[in-house]
């Protein structure tokens, strides 16, 4: 991936919030013909399942819900 080398310059610099580091590492993850929508809507799920309305996860919430083209934030 082209893009590994900034990836790592800036999870290095530890100059990104946990929550945005985490949707970030997430998103590339998916491979490169992945359905977004699909995977953000999984990956809400999985949040609502194991950390339904815990605090820490609400933003990284919005992000996803960006991506889920629905109206998940609760």
């Amino acid at each position: 991936m082209a893009y590994d080398a900034t990836r790592m310059k800036l999870l290095r610099a530890g100059s990104i919030p946990a929550q945005q580091r985490a949707f970030m590492e997430w998103l590339l993850s998916l491979p490169g013909d992945a359905d977004i929508e699909y995977a953000a809507r999984r990956q809400l799920a999985e949040i609502d399942r194991r950390l339904p309305n815990h605090p820490e996860v609400q933003y990284l919430r919005l992000l996803l819900s960006a991506f889920s083209d629905s109206e998940t934030m609760q």
